[in-house]
């Protein structure tokens, strides 16, 4: 039966994909039937839906926790035209569980088949000073390590929250936010306390240096040791050496338990990232470390730590984590161009561990292709190997294989 599941769901995936192949007429009846739309209403009209094959195999003797499903999410939203600065915005998602194994879609992004309010918000900005947005709203900052959207997963997450950016100093960017509440992947609602303040000033290309402090306190007590206080500098920058075009990115933290938190940690953050273009391939590397007990439970982890998922920071490892990975990307000369990208990481505790406990490998491949300005395909794969795992996470191997069709307007 699993075999007859993954055919119909790649085949269902696949005949849709190829029926966008003939991008031309698509595009240009969805540019008609569209462009009819905003004559006809002011204001912008935005759908985004995907419709995703997945599986999670996880070698822990449990098949009960493995993943085999196809579903399809799909956004719908409004934003009002602008009036003197003023606009708002309302979206609804609806996710639906095609089929699968065990009827799921990841153990991660467990809220099942149903619509939900996925953004309601009012704006207010000025061309010379910045923005305030209050409401329900998408939210993320940097790089996403700390506060971030998890767009990979079908159930987005959102807070409920008031944000502003001040942007009236030229180069300065400064970003606050209060968060009421965090909106999950898994269709939980937790109840935040959590405020912070981000300064980024662009000294030039080369050099641009981010300051930031966050504030998180949860208000259950299922969430209450999520909460902790971080503060940090993140640089970022391009140059160019030996002829090659660089970019980098470094970050350092510090992070200690806070507010109603039953814990009792200090924690550091480091990491950093190098990479250039060669003959058109994109090659890179870096690292990630954090010591025990250090916590992201606003971000969307899956960018990081390897597509498996089999590390996610979100309550902390015992004995810290050290990440060491390299990366190749190029775009294959194939049509619009198939955009690939391969990733190796090598996982290890940062301090301590049991004996026999060595962390693990994994391997990441990504590809995406664009059909037209309205739809693209992309498959992803990860393979984690563990060597005993890092503390309280990583102890068996995993894989993970996804093909999608994305739609957005």
């Amino acid at each position: 039966m699993k075999s007859v599941n993954k055919l119909y769901s790649l085949t269902a995936i696949t005949a849709v994909a190829v029926s966008g192949l003939a991008a031309d007429p698509v595009e240009s009846s969805l540019d008609s039937a569209f462009g009819k739309l905003e004559e006809t209403v002011p204001g912008k009209f935005s759908i985004n839906a995907r419709l995703r094959y997945e599986i999670f195999d996880l070698d822990n003797g449990n098949p009960a926790l493995d993943r085999d499903g196809t579903s399809l999410r799909v956004r719908y939203g409004y934003t009002t035209p602008d009036f003197n600065g003023f606009k708002a915005m309302v979206e609804g998602e609806t996710l639906t569980r095609v089929g699968g194994d065990h009827d799921d879609i990841h153990p991660l992004d467990d809220a099942g088949d149903g619509t939900d309010l996925n953004q309601l918000w009012v704006q207010y900005q000025d061309a010379d000073y910045g923005s305030i947005k209050v409401g329900r709203q998408i939210y993320f900052l940097d790089d996403h390590r700390f506060i971030g959207h998890v767009g990979w997963r079908q159930n987005i997450q959102t807070f409920d929250a008031a944000t502003a950016e001040y942007t009236g100093v030229e180069k300065l960017s400064v970003k606050g936010f209060y968060l009421g509440a965090q909106n999950s992947v898994a269709g939980d609602y937790n109840k935040l306390d959590a405020y912070g303040l981000n300064l980024r000033y662009g000294f030039d290309k080369a050099f641009n240096l981010t300051g930031f402090y966050y504030d998180i306190k949860g208000r259950e007590t299922t969430n209450r040791n999520a909460s902790n206080k971080t503060i940090g500098l993140r640089a970022t920058g391009t140059f160019d050496a030996f002829e090659l075009p660089f970019t980098y990115a470094a970050s350092v933290a510090k992070q200690n338990d806070s507010g109603p938190s039953t814990l009792d940690y200090s924690a550091k953050y480091y990491a950093g990232d190098l990479s250039t273009k060669v003959s058109g391939i994109t090659l890179g590397g870096g690292f990630e470390i954090m010591e025990s007990g250090f916590r992201t439970p606003l971000s969307t982890v899956h960018a990081f730590n390897g597509f498996a998922d089999a590390l996610l920071p979100l309550g902390g490892f015992t004995n810290g984590l050290k990440d060491y990975y390299v990366y190749a990307g190029y775009t294959i000369p194939v049509g619009n161009g198939i955009n690939t990208k391969v990733i190796y990481h090598w996982f290890d505790s940062e301090s301590g561990g049991a004996p026999g406990q060595n962390g693990g490998k994994e391997l990441d491949l990504v590809a995406s292709y664009k059909l037209n300005k309205y739809l693209s395909l992309m498959a992803k794969y990860g393979d984690y190997r563990e060597d005993g795992g890092v503390g309280n996470a990583g102890a068996f191997d995993k894989k993970m294989f996804t093909f999608e069709l994305n739609f957005v307007y």
